[in-house]
This record gives C-alpha cells, sequence and structure tokens, in this order.
C-alpha cells in the first residue's frame, strides 16, 4: 500500500532553505473530495512533516559541558528506576534538580572515552573525543580531532543535503584558551567546525517561521486551515462512506479506504501540533532581541542565561523542523567563569580552579571548592532542566535525543573514565527511560552506535561501527 505521510500545516515547509519542492494549496486539500484526497495525491505531499505519521523523525541535540563534576554527589544513590518522587527526595545529589522529567531520563555510570586519561592537557583531549568516540589527533591544549562527530554524521544521513548541524556556544567566545572543540567535519583531522555563542543568530533564522503570538502560522494559508477547526473528514465523509458502500469494493479495498480515512484525521491533528509547537509562545524573546546589537559577556552570571537562551531556540528549531540536529558546547576547556554559588563567595575563585581544588600548582587543595564544584553542578542541571521544559511544551521528548556529558570526569584528576552521561527523551521509543545504568566501563562509541541507530531509522538503515573504541555493536544497556 502506498505510504500516507502527514501535511504539515499551511505551505509553511516551503519557505524553509531546505526544501524547494512545488507549494501544495492546502485550500484545494480543505475543499477536496474523494477524488482528489485519493492515495496519489497524498503521497505527493511532502515528506519533511516532523509530525510523520508512518515514520516520525528523531531530534538529536549533544551538550557537552566542561570541568568534570562532583562524581560522588551527582548520580543517585543507587542503578535501577528512576521517578520523580525519589529522585527529588534525594536533595544532596546534582541531578536531583532533573526530578520533574525522571520518567524521561537515562542515567548512565562507567562510560569511558577512548583515551582513557591525558597526556597533556586533559580538557582539550576530553573536548574532542566527546562526541566523535576517538582518541584525540594530538596532545596538549591544541589537541584536535581524529574523526568526526556524531552530530555531523546524524545530519549527513538525516538533513537535506548541504544542511549542517546547528553549532551552538556558550561562554565568551573570542577569549578563550580553548574554546570551539566538539564538532569536526569528515573532511580530515583538525577540522572543527565553528560555533556560535550569540542566541540571536539563530532566532533570526526561525523568525519568519513563527506567528505573531497568537499560536497560528505565519503563512495565511495555514493560518486559515487552523482556524477553521473543522477536521477534513467533514468534507469527504460522505464521499468516502458512498465508496465503501460500493458492492464491486473487495474486503481490502475497504480495509484501504478505511485506513485512508483514518490517515486524513491523524494528518489533520498533527497539522495542529506542528502550528501549535512552531511558534514564539515561551520564548524569552526580550532577552534574545536584547543581543540583537551583539553579545558581551559582562557578568559570570551570562554563561547559564545565554545556555538557557540557546536551548529554548533549539527546541523551537526542532518544533519548526527547520534542522534536525544540534550541538551546544557550554564553556571553554579552562573555565574562567567565576559563578555566584554560596561556597564560592568566600574563596571569588575561577571555574577552572574550582575544578583542580586548587588556584595553581603546588597550592594546597581546599575542600570549600568541591562543594562549590557541587553547586556549579547543580546549578548547570538546572540549565538542562530549562531545556528540557521547553523541549516538553512542545512536544518533542518522545522524538528526540538530548545528551548532556562533559569533558571528563572530574576535575582533580582530569580522568576520561566513568565521565557522566545524561540522556533525555527516548528517540521515538528506541532507548531506556527512566532509569539509572553502568555501561560497564564501555567505550563511548558503543553508545554512539546506539543513538546514531534511534535518530536516523527513520531514513537509510545506518550499519557503520562509529568511531575507534574497544567494541562494535550497541550499548545494549541503553536500549528499549
Amino acid at each position: 500500500m502506498s505510504r500516507v505521510p502527514s501535511a504539515p500545516s499551511g505551505n509553511w515547509w516551503a519557505r524553509l532553505p531546505f526544501n524547494r519542492r512545488p507549494s501544495v494549496n492546502r485550500r484545494a486539500f480543505l475543499r477536496a473530495g474523494a477524488i482528489a484526497v485519493g492515495l496519489p495525491f497524498l503521497e505527493g505531499l511532502p515528506e519533511r512533516s516532523a509530525w510523520a505519521v508512518d515514520a516520525q523523525p528523531v531530534f538529536s541535540l549533544f551538550i557537552v559541558a566542561t570541568n568534570g563534576v562532583v562524581g560522588k554527589s551527582f548520580f543517585p544513590s543507587a542503578l535501577g528506576p528512576l521517578a520523580s518522587t525519589s529522585l527529588a527526595a534525594e536533595t544532596d545529589i546534582a541531578t536531583s534538580v532533573l526530578a520533574p522529567h525522571a520518567a524521561n531520563l537515562l542515567f548512565i555510570k562507567n562510560l569511558n572515552f577512548p583515551q582513557g586519561s591525558p597526556l597533556a592537557d586533559g580538557h582539550a583531549e576530553g573536548l574532542v573525543q566527546s562526541l566523535t568516540a576517538a582518541p584525540p589527533g594530538s596532545s596538549g591544549h591544541t589537541a584536535y580531532s581524529s574523526g568526526m562527530s556524531a552530530d555531523v554524521l546524524i545530519a549527513q544521513l538525516v538533513n537535506p543535503p548541504g544542511v549542517e548541524p546547528l553549532t551552538l556556544y556558550a561562554g565568551p567566545h573570542d577569549a578563550t584558551y580553548i574554546g570551539d572543540r566538539i564538532s569536526f567535519n569528515a573532511a580530515g583531522p583538525g577540522q572543527v567546525r565553528r560555533a556560535d555563542n550569540n542566541p540571536y543568530t539563530l532566532y533570526a533564522k526561525l523568525v519568519g517561521l513563527l506567528d505573531a503570538g497568537g499560536g497560528t502560522p505565519a503563512d495565511p494559508q495555514a493560518a486559515a486551515l487552523i482556524a477553521s477547526r473543522k477536521s477534513v473528514n467533514d468534507y469527504v465523509r460522505e464521499e468516502l462512506n458512498e465508496l465503501k458502500g460500493l458492492p464491486q469494493l473487495s474486503t481490502e479495498d475497504r480495509r484501504r479506504l478505511q485506513q485512508h480515512f483514518d490517515a486524513i484525521r491523524d494528518t489533520e491533528v498533527t497539522m495542529g501540533e506542528m502550528a501549535s509547537a512552531c511558534t514564539k509562545a515561551g520564548l524569552a524573546t526580550s532577552d534574545i532581541e536584547a543581543l540583537s546589537g551583539g553579545l558581551a559577556f559582562t557578568n559570570s552570571g551570562m554563561i547559564e542565561d545565554m545556555a538557557r537562551l540557546h536551548l529554548e531556540l533549539v527546541a523551537l528549531a526542532f518544533a519548526c523542523n527547520f534542522n534536525r540536529v544540534a550541538t551546544l558546547q557550554l564553556g571553554d576547556g579552562n573555565e574562567s567563569t567565576k559563578y555566584d554559588v554560596p561556597s564560592n563567595a568566600s574563596l571569588g575563585w575561577t571555574f577552572l580552579q574550582i575544578s583542580d581544588r586548587t588556584q595553581g600548582s603546588g597550592s594546597t587543595p581546599n575542600p570549600t571548592a568541591e562543594q562549590a564544584h557541587h553547586e556549579i553542578d547543580a546549578l548547570r542541571m538546572g540549565t538542562l532542566l530549562h531545556g528540557l521544559d521547553h523541549f516538553k511544551t512542545r512536544g518533542l521528548l518522545d522524538k528526540s535525543i538530548v545528551l548532556w556529558t562533559n569533558q571528563e570526569a572530574d576535575g582533580p584528576s582530569d580522568s576520561m573514565k566513568n565521565v557522566p552521561h545524561i540522556i533525555a527523551g527516548s528517540g521515538g521509543g528506541y532507548l531506556k527511560q527512566g532509569a539509572y545504568v553502568d555501561a560497564g566501563n564501555a567505550t563511548n562509541n558503543k553508545l554512539f552506535n546506539a543513538l546514531i541507530n534511534a535518530a536516523v531509522r527513520d531514513k537509510a538503515p545506518w550499519t557503520g561501527n562509529f568511531g575507534q573504541g574497544k567494541g562494535e555493536g550497541e550499548l545494549t544497556e541503553v536500549l528499549a
């Protein structure tokens, strides 16, 4: 039987930079009879709807933070199921902040990078492994990748030709010691992709797709369809029922007509979902538009503020089907931000110093720094929570993979073993949810094998082995 893709609202999709198909008149679709809405007509509708009925696309966001975590107070005390009440009750762990989304979370321990310990500079060497699952091509603070990153591969498989992943950065971009270091092209080692640290840049690209705040698309034909609130089936029910009643039709023909009838209603419902999700509603619009003249970091709190704006806009970009893949690097590899957390009030240290527990080589470790680091971990989980709230509001959690990880396991050792990984979203039902699992010291290439398979399966199957880890196949502990 012919596949029946869903129809996005109006002809908004025709304005997207990656879509050059001829427009289909939605008013004609509304007023069509049984002949006009036959299978050949529907087969011609655009296939890039974010809410396809037969094979929903999966959206992928990769977040890499810097300077490690306080491992003993980051994840829950025991492996097993995650529930909002029990996670919220563990108030001494940083991830308790994520309790409202416990049912959609997957925590992973004992997952390692291919190069388990630093050779010269663990900050840069860790960053380049975080999404490539491959050892660095060189060591030290100039370490580069020896392969492409997962975001680039997924974009090649699911985005139209030439549409690269969204690449974002939270921090004072041009004053960094170790800056862009997570997204790499396939052209060869060292081909790092430049990230954008101003949220307004992405907002300006999206604003033409949005409504004026009323919950309807900017496209007038799409707005007319949503405003009508009248099912397409109301126009064609009589004709379809007459067709089903024809004695010359076989049982299979009647089954197909009913299936087609149901698909039309599903299409209209999902058109409404797309329209309600691809709007400015919920965006911190005034904060974003204030950045139209440029971005200057004037206080230490801005790094998390900018990360939250980026996450709002990624959720919107996915809801509008503007792109299916994005990355966000959260901070410099040697982060100089002075976080305004309670335990840093007496220290006044940069995050790098807090992460190392000292102010420099030869200094005595300060126990207050560990508590300050834990407080920063909780603050960063609050930023992730903010993003997940926007993903949920736009109906994206069951259609997405949101990976949060770090450049290293902890600050004092710069270890790349037992690096924390958090996944939100099931990837369309492919990944386990509501659980804390042990990866058994697998390398992160096996995790990415699973994530890539989840992200691209509405397209041609992917049969490769990503990265250069110690094993092939998927990390079975994360599979649903």
